[in-house]
């Protein structure tokens, strides 16, 4: 018998339990994990199987010390202790951190992806979407027995249900996850059963990979981030959605350098340092530092440049391009965030005419002309790439496909007209249209058809004119105000249409089955709008001077400049005009 060979046993643990162990930092995730990777339906699926008493799987984890750090389990955020004997988990970090997340309060206000509800009259499980209108218990209120208590009390048109909402919290407070505890095994041998266990799953993509290099169990600070946990944090922090991983794991590397098709093996050795924008910085740092830049750059896109989330995102050099310039320059000139966001629209709008794509030869290019200590110059060097003696180009507005740059800029500035929703009247705010696309990759889910496009004839079948910004779970849809004939009549001001860019006389078309009229009128009216947006954003027609503070203007010659005055808005002025 060899000596050294590995010993498990069986156990189980309760959610309390995993809870308890997650908040006192005794559950880990080993480096070579992925992130947490489930959506909300997901998470929701597996608390309906433990309801249904449906199997859920085991799981494996690992007996191991493991020092102070700062551990990130979904959306739970710990300062750990050192440990001895932690539970490191090798597999089921999904099912763990769903379990541990989704009855966590604290974390499900702030991270949409563990929200559960359980509607109180149906007896079901819910996401928040498909239980407007009924009552219902979150999901920690419900596990919880002491919060269970003063939600009846809050809710006394609940008390004829107790007895049912009591049986559900016992039956989820007593579900004991099973799984396996490895006792004697080092990292090399977790990595082969983990391996083993996997071996039907996908490969490690890029991101992954360039973790799993600069990262090891034991040679990481307290504070580690992983390319996984970045993008979580900025979900959990924004309501710009989930950046995939591939554009957080390319953050880092623009940040700290134009060509990110460079070997990503020794990124942080001493000798890449020395050719770093940030010399000197290590792992830690740079993963930090990026982190920081993706939060301005995504501050800077919903803010200014009026992209409200990440499916709404033409091309992904969007993101990585503004994240280099805020990493070099953190707090600009504010004309220079007003040429950036000149810069961003113009890049967008000519993507096809000059040749920029999602590729990374485009990103090398583009960041090259952003460089350490030349906030202005940068701004000026991206500005001429998008120079053009050609009128900015529309997007085609007859081809409306979510997973296209043209689209999405339409949806732009569809978005810039304040859409309000239709049942409630309110504008739509960047919380609710973040809710509505959690775990989508376009934003289908809130371009939503005036008509059915099987009505339309083929060649409009596809066109932005026969869509709107909305949110999927609203009462009223422009197609069922048609059936009304009068939107006054359904409580719809004229103020929510023409935040649509929808008039009472699109309606009547639909209502008199002129659908071709309607949507080529409307056709007309988004291509109008969106030039209108196009021309606004990008600056058509004007100046792109420099911030005042980039001009020496000596006040030593008064007698000779008596009577000017130079400032802000004097630039400003002269910028509109195009006049010297």
């Amino acid at each position: 018998m060899v000596e050294s060979a590995t010993q498990s046993r069986g156990d189980t643990f309760t959610i309390d339990e995993l809870v308890t162990m997650a908040r006192d930092g005794r559950i880990r995730v080993p480096e070579f994990q992925r992130a947490f990777r489930w959506d909300s339906g997901d998470v929701l699926a597996l608390f309906d199987s433990i309801l249904k008493g449906y199997p859920v799987g085991s799981v494996l984890l690992w007996r191991k010390d493991a020092p102070k750090r700062r551990v990130t389990l979904g959306g739970l955020i710990i300062d750990a202790p050192a440990r001895p004997n932690a539970l490191w988990v090798v597999d089921g970090q999904q099912r763990i951190t769903s379990l541990v997340n989704g009855v966590s309060a604290d974390v499900v206000d702030r991270d949409s992806r563990f929200r559960v509800l359980y509607l109180v009259e149906a007896k079901k499980l819910v996401r928040p979407n498909d239980a407007r209108g009924q009552l219902a218990i979150p999901l920690p209120d419900l596990f919880d027995i002491p919060r269970l208590l003063t939600w009846l009390q809050e809710h006394p048109e609940a008390f004829p249900f107790a007895a049912d909402l009591q049986a559900v919290t016992a039956r989820l407070r007593g579900f004991a996850l099973p799984g396996s505890v490895v006792e004697q095994a080092d990292e090399k041998v977790l990595r082969d059963i983990f391996d083993r266990m996997n071996t039907a799953g996908k490969r490690l993509r890029s991101a992954e990979i360039f973790d799993a290099i600069h990262r090891a169990v034991g040679e990481v600070s307290d504070e580690s981030l992983s390319v996984g946990a970045i993008a979580d944090r900025l979900a959990a922090s924004t309501t710009f959605g989930r950046v995939d991983t591939a554009a957080v794991y390319q953050a880092i590397l623009v940040r700290r350098h134009p060509d990110i098709t460079r070997d990503p093996h020794g990124e942080f050795d001493q000798e890449r340092r020395l050719v770093s924008d940030f010399p000197g910085e290590g792992r830690e740092e740079g993963y930090r530092g990026a982190e920081d830049a993706l939060e301005r750059a995504i501050a800077f896109l919903t803010d200014q440049a009026g992209v409200p989330h990440a499916t709404f995102l033409a091309y992904r050099f969007l993101l990585l391009i503004p994240v280099r310039f805020f990493a070099l320059f953190p707090e600009p000139a504010e004309r220079n965030l007003e040429l950036l966001r000149r810069w961003f629209w113009r890049a967008a709008a000519r993507a096809q005419e000059l040749n920029l794509s999602g590729s990374t030869a485009t990103v090398r290019s583009l960041a090259g002309n952003i460089k350490p200590g030349d906030e202005s110059g940068s701004l000026q060097r991206l500005l001429e790439v998008v120079e053009s003696t050609k009128p900015l180009p529309l997007p085609n507005l007859r081809l409306f496909r979510a997973n296209q740059a043209a689209s999405r800029i339409a949806l732009c500035a569809l978005w810039a007209a304040k859409p309000r929703a239709l049942a409630s009247g309110q504008v739509i705010d960047p919380a609710a249209l973040a809710l509505a696309l959690e775990a989508r990759e376009t934003p289908t889910d809130v371009a939503l058809e005036i008509v059915r496009r099987d009505a339309l004839p083929s060649k409009l079948r596809l066109s932005a004119a026969n869509r709107y910004i909305g949110l999927p779970d609203d009462d009223h849809t422009l197609r069922g105000l048609a059936k009304d004939g009068d939107a006054r009549a359904a409580g719809v001001s004229t103020k929510v249409l023409d935040s649509l860019l929808v008039t009472k006389g699109d309606l009547d078309r639909i209502n008199f089955g002129q659908l071709i009229e309607m949507v080529e009128e409307r056709e007309a009216r988004l291509e109008r709008v969106v030039s209108k947006f196009l021309e606004s954003r990008a600056g058509v027609g004007l100046e792109s001077t420099r911030p005042l503070s980039d001009f020496n203007l000596d006040d030593d010659d008064e007698d000779d400049d008596e009577g000017l005055v130079v400032n802000e808005e004097d630039l400003t002025i002269l910028d509109r005009s195009g006049e010297e």
